[in-house]
């Protein structure tokens, strides 16, 4: 029981990290801005130092605001890491019975899942945001 807990608190954690990408893959679809590269305010630029980018905590020490020009940042980035560690989480208690038995089948199941519910994420999202499902995240979703 104790080491279910752990390993869960683990795959939350591995959701909040992957959650925080997925929020860069969100911001930055369709803009110039590439995926790669250093994370900074969207208003004056400033890029973040390590401690600012740790999922859900820097938020709210830096009380929804950027350390440099005080701007809000967005309540997006909190939610999306929260529920990407919570789907994430969730995967492995589903599947929790074939970890203990095979690492591998396991390992194949959990990707795929963790993959489809990142993509369904980030479509979810960008469409709330701006209304539209785009072209390219359907196609991925669908291979």
């Amino acid at each position: 029981m104790k080491q279910t807990f752990i390993i869960t608190i683990i795959f939350f954690i591995l959701g909040l990290i992957i959650g925080s990408f997925l929020n860069v893959v969100i911001f930055r679809f369709n803009t110039e801005r590439s995926f790669g590269g250093r994370s900074g305010c969207m208003v004056c630029q400033n890029k973040l130092y390590w401690y600012e980018l740790i999922p859900l905590i820097s938020f709210f020490a830096l009380k929804g605001k950027c350390r440099n020009c005080k701007t809000k940042i967005s309540i997006q980035y909190p939610i999306v890491e929260f529920i990407s560690g919570l789907i994430f989480a969730s995967l492995f208690l589903k599947f929790q019975d074939i970890f203990f038995v095979n690492t591998l089948i396991f390992s194949i199941s959990y990707a795929y899942y963790a993959t489809m519910f990142s993509i369904l994420l980030v479509i979810g999202v960008y469409d709330f945001k701006h209304k539209i499902i785009p072209d390219a995240l359907a196609f991925v979703f669908g291979i």
